[in-house]
């Protein structure tokens, strides 16, 4: 950890700031856990169609593309709290916006633009805890920010559970949700540090994928991995014949797995090979996909079981990138690698539902395991034809 590293961490209120930026987190992780569910659901019955669903997802993650890139350089121009209540503000309208219209075209937009505001959330939220975190806590305290948006995210999924998904309840739910997120923001504490706007062009951050080519990998993967598992597993559940409620419950599954497997990941990335510890996590990604597809027509709670595994070691591909992004650059460097890893996951959770969504229509249901199993395959086959002579890279 470099010496301004060291002063921030030491200056007072910086605990608070980790606080308000995972309890906002986890407060989005909530919109999340039941909008996308809830998307998708009302899709699915809008349309029938998985490519459908899979178009809706589309739109959210290449609007991460698009933002991810320009990250930096909003935050460096604006304040970052004002910026970051607007963005939730923003995102609590579309849930209100969605249930006005039943265009699906109009839905692609505000999907998209949401997905814009939600992404400079997340940016700026990874940097500040980053900027913030002594080296020798940081894989647990970015654990603890993983399990906060678990948990808001499993509240979410149970939610809408609870809720369904007709109606207007669980989009005004969702809409408040969002409001909720301010709130943290009020807190006292150290601000995140923008960026010199030397450092904010797209050209310095896209060098950041050849300085640590398999720390974006891994974010790419978990893009991938994540964002068809999120959208497509409750789908894939109940065309293979669970009830709604049933599919629905997944949600929640996964992140109570987040939440109990984040820690122990953590602690592990405090003391072992950071590298080891995210093939370890992507071959379990490999394997609960089949896994799930062997056992739904035998067993709900080993879906379940499989699925609570599944989605907490995919998590930790993500959270580890993140903490070998704070342990290989300086604080100036932060946020601008923090949004090329952000645009790797949205890259990742781009391509994915192009994927995913056809691969369900045409091999109806199972399909979305054989692409989500794939991915898996891809990562851990690129990341051995990445891995360089000497380690640290």
């Amino acid at each position: 950890m470099n010496s301004q590293q060291t002063k921030l961490s030491q200056e007072p209120g910086w605990r608070t700031s980790i606080t308000a930026a995972i309890s906002m987190v986890g407060i989005v992780g909530a919109s999340f856990g039941l909008g996308l569910p809830l998307l998708a659901m009302n899709l699915e019955q809008m349309t029938g169609s998985g490519l459908v669903v899979g178009v809706n997802a589309f739109s959210g993650a290449i609007s991460t593309v698009i933002a991810a890139p320009f990250a930096p350089m909003i935050l460096a121009k604006f304040p970052a709290r004002p910026l970051l209540i607007f963005c939730l503000l923003l995102t609590a309208f579309s849930f209100i916006f969605y249930r006005l219209t039943d265009d699906i075209s109009l839905w692609l937009v505000m999907r998209f633009v949401s997905g814009l505001a939600i992404t400079v959330v997340f940016i700026a939220s990874e940097a500040w805890i980053n900027q913030l975190a002594p080296d020798h806590l940081r894989a647990r305290l970015l654990s603890m920010y993983s399990i906060g948006l678990a948990t808001g995210f499993g509240l979410g999924g149970l939610l809408v559970a609870f809720l369904g998904v007709h109606g207007w309840l669980p989009f005004l739910a969702g809409a408040l949700i969002c409001v909720a997120g301010v709130f943290p923001l009020l807190l006292p504490g150290p601000q995140i540090l923008p960026p010199d706007m030397s450092t904010t062009s797209p050209k310095v951050m896209f060098s950041f994928f050849g300085k640590a080519p398999r720390i974006m990998m891994a974010a790419l993967a978990f893009g991938a991995i994540e964002t068809a598992a999120t959208n497509f597993s409750p789908v894939w559940a109940v065309r293979a014949g669970l009830g709604e409620a049933e599919a629905l419950r997944l949600i929640f599954v996964g992140a109570v797995g987040v939440i109990a497997l984040q820690f122990p990941i953590g602690w592990f990335g405090d003391k072992m090979d950071r590298y080891k510890l995210l093939g370890i996590c992507a071959v379990a990604t490999l394997i609960a996909p089949i896994a799930m597809w062997l056992v739904i027509d035998v067993s709900v709670t080993a879906l379940y079981t499989i699925y609570f595994v599944y989605v907490g070691m995919g998590e930790g591909l993500y959270i580890l990138a993140l903490v070998l992004i704070g342990q290989k650059f300086s604080k100036k460097e932060m946020t601008g690698a923090s949004a090329a890893i952000v645009l790797m996951y949205g890259i990742g959770s781009m391509l994915s539902p192009l994927v995913i969504g056809p691969l369900m229509d045409i091999f109806n249901p199972h399909g979305a395991m054989f692409g989500l199993a794939g991915f898996a395959v891809a990562y851990l086959l690129i990341s051995f034809v990445l891995r360089p002579a000497k380690q640290g890279r």
